[in-house]
């Protein structure tokens, strides 16, 4: 309650942040970036059965996006807040400038006092594991002995704890307290500034795991029960399929992040359902594999793209359909999968 009222008072009285009122003290980490991307791998008749996006997307621009071939990445910012108040998962700044964040910190840290730090966490790296996988950590990176990075919430997953462990984070975590200077990050770009620190954090995984590469075709990654419901019904066909095929099968909801990453450390393919599990690969498969998304209709996701093509890792994805009665979706043509899995695989 008494951080409801915070974030309540901080709004009345507050001004909104703005980032070109910052802009003459802004830190560059990393320019504005243009990259040429190479075109993802899937049958272009699925396309039509794509009913509905992920959260925060559209439709539309989201199946227009298929087809670029150069993307423009925004740069990415360091930006001062100076003297700053920590309070309710929000942030107040000297200049009376309220800094919304949609927290509502359980966590009951020591209240500080500190010179400089700089937020690395996020409303929805808090809120999703793969955020918090692929753009947390990597955003923890950044943080420096001078400019330590804080973090205002607990991430609230279960594979967080080891992974921070194996990926060698450091943070102060507060939510209450005053920054003398304060930063926040603008680093959602999947520019050459994130590849290496996604580079950093796949080294930091092989120095203290020292994974062996498989000895298996590629990887099926199944998914649990933890994330949004996105039921693929007939997986168990599916599994059998690529386990003929050669393919090992994991299920990260069951097991250690060091385990999932010795699973797929080096794997030249990976399957999985749209959703956070594939951020697994990212830190472990080859940088020349590929990754093979099985698409609920009505949820398509096309962000991990991006990474993707940050990493040179090729994408694809099959278009799965719609279940009978509405709970789930289905591959419906095995060749099909067959036919999306070499095309991937020769385009390397």
């Amino acid at each position: 309650m008494i951080n409801k009222i915070y974030r309540r008072i901080g709004r009345t009285l507050g001004k909104a942040f703005r980032l070109e009122d910052y802009a003459a003290d802004t830190i560059t980490l990393c320019p504005e970036e243009v990259q040429t991307i190479p075109l993802p791998v899937y049958l272009p008749e699925q396309l039509d059965r794509i009913t509905g996006v992920a959260i925060f997307d559209e439709l539309e621009p989201t199946i227009a996006s298929l087809r670029q071939t150069q993307v423009i990445h925004a740069p990415s910012l360091m930006i001062p807040l100076g003297k700053t108040r920590l309070f309710g998962g929000g942030l107040w700044s000297k200049n009376n400038v309220f800094v919304a964040r949609n927290l509502n910190p359980n966590d009951h840290f020591p209240k500080v006092k500190l010179a400089q730090a700089v937020v690395t966490d996020s409303d929805i790296g808090v809120g999703f594991f793969g955020h918090w996988l692929r753009d947390v950590t990597t955003s923890n990176l950044i943080g420096t002995d001078e400019i330590p990075a804080l973090a205002m919430v607990s991430p609230p997953f279960a594979h967080a704890i080891q992974y921070s462990q194996l990926f060698n984070l450091k943070a102060i975590y507060a939510n209450s307290g005053t920054v003398d200077n304060l930063f926040i990050l603008s680093d959602h770009s999947q520019n050459s500034f994130k590849r290496t620190r996604y580079l950093q954090l796949r080294e930091r995984l092989a120095n203290n795991l020292k994974p062996e590469i498989i000895d298996y075709k590629g990887v099926f990654i199944a998914r649990g029960q933890s994330g949004k419901n996105r039921a693929l019904v007939n997986e168990e066909e599916v599994i059998a399929f690529l386990q003929n095929q050669g393919f090992d099968v994991i299920y990260p909801e069951t097991m250690q992040p060091a385990d999932i990453i010795k699973k797929l450390w080096g794997a030249k393919i990976v399957v999985t359902v749209e959703g956070s599990a594939h951020n697994h690969a990212m830190f472990s498969m080859a940088l020349d594999g590929v990754l093979l998304h099985l698409q609920p209709p009505q949820r398509f996701g096309g962000v991990i793209r991006g990474v993707c093509n940050c990493l040179g890792i090729g994408w694809g994805f099959y278009v799965c359909q719609p279940a009978a009665d509405g709970n789930g979706f289905y591959v419906d043509s095995l060749p099909d999968l067959a036919r999306i899995m070499a095309q991937l695989l020769d385009g390397r």
